[in-house]
């Protein structure tokens, strides 16, 4: 099918260089890969507040932009933003909706009338039962019936793990699905140096989700018996009084100097940190598909994750790196060292890792993929199904 018009909804970066988050960076990912396919005309329907409203023409796809929603949004089920999506989706006259995030997007998408598919990009509801403060919670509450309500209504899903399809279930009876993981920007694979033994690297929001008081706590007793190991945090401190409290504890255990809080890199800042670190870690509570586990994996480095949600089917348990249980520092600090003093293993894992990254992750090799499913959800066939190839020991694939 020639000149495929396609309509994707969802969170866009304002700046390619300034990535708030995993979805930023997949929808960014995922567009560079469709622009260089002649096939597709590709429109972006952003809802945020960092856009002023209007359309944008930009390389290989127009973006128009309908501005976010600032109170009361999940309390109306997302309904202004909602209309404003499916207004500017009407105006576009696409072939295809695609949404990213089973929420007021995917809502929005499929107000319009037009052939849609959604990507589940996070287990939302999951991720809102570990909220702690009332506040939080209330506005979860309203979350997860925006979710509810999405996942009810989609026809048509993209999986980026199959552990979204084993934690819906029968949820998801209803809908045709396919699993396509996550892009990754070529600037990684290319990306080459030598690491440094003792440079532990973690990438990704800082927020309590993922696992980063732990991380300290495993890095303090590592550094017992490797004095020059040195901590670096690359991220977005997104709630104030977790960063403060990280700041905290890291003077509190000693660690000033030897833990370095990066702040939001750059994909080429965050691609030479990569490159200079000995290992990836990243051991959250929850996690689906973390692109941060992907990029470190391109660049060719051993990656060390909790074994919760969809972590076990990216990380390869002693192949491509090592799975630790979250909330046990010891064992942590363990395989920290284990990696940092052994060369030779560290070498292994990495190339592992590299060889599934390009096997899996290529953004051309995803957007491939995506337009079949673009095809088969235009074309209205039935017969679509969910593609699931087995990982090696413990580790991911799909196709």
């Amino acid at each position: 099918m020639r000149g495929m018009k396609i309509a994707m909804v969802g969170l866009f970066p304002r700046d390619p260089a300034r990535l708030l988050g995993g979805v930023e960076a997949v929808t960014l990912r995922l567009a560079e890969g469709l622009a260089a396919r002649e096939e597709v005309e590709l429109h972006v329907v952003v809802a945020s507040l960092a856009w002023e409203r209007g359309t944008f023409p930009a390389p290989g796809r127009t973006i128009h932009s309908v501005g976010g929603s600032r109170l009361l949004g999940n309390v109306l089920l997302g309904l202004p933003m909602r209309r404003r999506i499916a207004a500017a989706i009407r105006r576009i006259d696409p072939d295809v909706v695609h949404a990213h995030s089973a929420d007021a997007f995917a809502l929005g998408a499929l107000d319009s009338g037009y052939p849609t598919v959604v990507t589940i990009h996070g287990l939302i509801e999951a991720e809102n039962r570990l909220a702690r403060a009332p506040m939080q919670r209330l506005r979860a509450a309203f979350r997860d019936r925006i979710v509810g309500e999405a996942l009810r209504r989609a026809q048509n899903v993209i999986l980026l793990s199959p552990y979204v399809r084993e934690h819906y279930g029968d949820a998801l009876a209803h809908a045709r699905s396919w699993v396509i993981e996550n892009p990754v920007a070529p600037l990684f694979f290319e990306t080459t140096g030598d690491p440094e033994p003792d440079r532990v690297l973690f990438s990704g929001l800082l927020i309590p989700r993922k696992g980063l008081r732990n991380l300290i706590d495993a890095f303090r007793i590592a550094s017992r018996e490797r004095p020059a190991l040195r901590l670096r945090l690359a991220g977005l401190d997104t709630d104030g009084a977790y960063r403060r409290a990280l700041d905290e504890r890291v003077a509190r255990l000693g660690l000033v100097g030897r833990v370095d809080f990066l702040g939001g890199l750059s994909p080429e800042r965050l691609a030479e940190e990569y490159a200079r670190a000995a290992m990836t870690v990243l051991v959250s509570r929850q996690d689906t598909a973390p692109v941060a586990v992907q990029e470190a994996m391109a660049v060719g480095r051993p990656v060390i994750a909790s074994p919760v949600g969809g972590l076990p089917r990216l990380v390869a348990d002693g192949e491509s790196g090592f799975l630790v249980p979250h909330g046990d520092p010891d064992a942590l600090a363990r395989r920290i060292v284990e990696i940092a003093g052994d060369a030779p293993l560290a070498r292994r894992m990495g190339r592992f890792a590299r060889a599934e990254a390009e096997r899996r992750f290529s953004s051309s090799a995803v957007a491939a993929k995506t337009i079949d499913v673009y095809k088969e959800v235009a074309s209205g066939d039935r017969r679509g199904r969910t593609a699931v190839t087995r990982p090696s020991k413990g580790g991911g694939g799909s196709a």
